[in-house]
Order: structure tokens, then C-alpha cells, then sequence
């Protein structure tokens, strides 16, 4: 093949591979799988966000794993980033484009399941840490038109809090302010 042909063939794979980067880009968001996944392979990056959510500019994440496998009786559960902070704290964040991914019995689902992968045989239920599952959405997944939500169970009859240290938050990343998210009374 003379050079002008080989020119002619490097150009035009050139021109496919930018075609299909450019149609990959186009439909890149924040709330994207590889966007976010890239983001949280920099501990300072969680531990940024985590601070944000939880409104604790000294919150330390010590322990991280991305796409962290659970076993379970389905098989097994892929969670997208599970962090352990300075204080012990477990906590899932998941990134959902869709609401159908962020559903209520879903966050009680990975708890659940953070619970059962936590303990070792024999271990007392007393030494679970603190959990978060934490979903972080595109849309407004509960639909009050909040930025954040905190989500505990409670004792009806006294209106208490079960303290069982088993929560559940909700990012709504619609909402837009100029400030960074912070506790909101619900």
C-alpha cells in the first residue's frame, strides 16, 4: 500500500473512532456510570462528596471499595461505592440515572445486605456499626422537591427514634442552589 492509501485509511479510522467517542460524550452526565465511577476512584473525591451529604467538613474516609460484591440469596449484589469514615460509619452510595434504580425497598434491600456482610460468624448484632445507604439521583426519586432526605425508622406510639443506626438518604441532584446540600428540617 503507497503512503497516500495509508494516510487515506488512518484518516478515515480516525474519523470512526471520533465519531463513536463523540456520540459516547454526548450522552455523558454526571449522574454517568463512567463519569462517577472515575470520580470516586480518588478517595479525597468520595470523601468530598460524603462531607457534603452528611454536612461534616471532618468526616475521614479511611476505607473504600468501587463496584463492592455482596453475596446474597439471589447470588450476588453489585454496590457501587462502599466507605467505611473515621468513626467506623459504613456507608453505600449509589449513583441512579432512573427512579426504578432508587426505590424505597431497594435502600432497605442494601442495608439489609451491609448488615449481613458486616458481622463474622459468632459476632454480636450489637457491634453492627452505623450504616448509610445513601442514593445519590438524577430526578427527585421521593418527590417532595427537597435537595436531601434523612430517613430513619421511628417508634409510632412515642414518636421516637428506634436508634437501630440504620439510615437511609436520598441526594436529589434536580435540585440546584448555590450552596453546598446541607441538613434540611423535613
Amino acid at each position: 500500500m503507497d503512503v497516500a492509501k495509508e494516510e487515506i485509511v488512518k484518516t478515515e479510522e480516525l474519523e470512526t473512532r471520533y465519531e463513536r467517542y463523540k456520540s459516547i460524550l454526548k450522552d455523558l452526565t454526571i449522574m454517568s456510570d463512567v463519569f462517577m465511577r472515575n470520580v470516586f476512584k480518588k478517595r479525597e473525591c468520595t470523601e468530598y462528596v460524603l462531607q457534603v451529604i452528611m454536612n461534616k467538613k471532618d468526616l475521614k474516609v479511611i476505607d473504600q471499595v468501587l463496584q463492592k460484591d455482596y453475596k446474597n440469596l439471589q447470588g450476588v449484589q453489585l454496590f457501587w461505592t462502599v466507605a467505611r469514615d473515621s468513626e467506623g460509619k459504613q456507608m453505600d452510595v449509589e449513583i441512579q440515572q432512573d427512579n426504578e434504580g432508587a426505590s424505597p425497598k431497594r435502600a432497605r434491600y442494601h442495608s439489609g445486605l451491609m448488615d449481613m456482610n458486616t458481622l463474622n460468624p459468632g459476632q454480636d448484632f450489637d457491634e453492627l456499626p452505623e450504616s448509610y445507604v445513601i442514593f445519590i439521583t438524577r430526578d427527585d426519586a421521593l418527590g417532595y422537591g427537597l435537595p436531601i432526605y434523612h430517613i430513619d425508622r421511628k417508634i409510632e406510639e412515642v414518636s421516637e427514634n428506634f436508634k437501630d443506626e440504620a439510615h437511609i438518604i436520598y441526594v436529589n441532584s434536580k435540585k440546584q442552589e448555590d450552596t453546598r446540600i446541607r441538613q434540611t428540617d423535613a
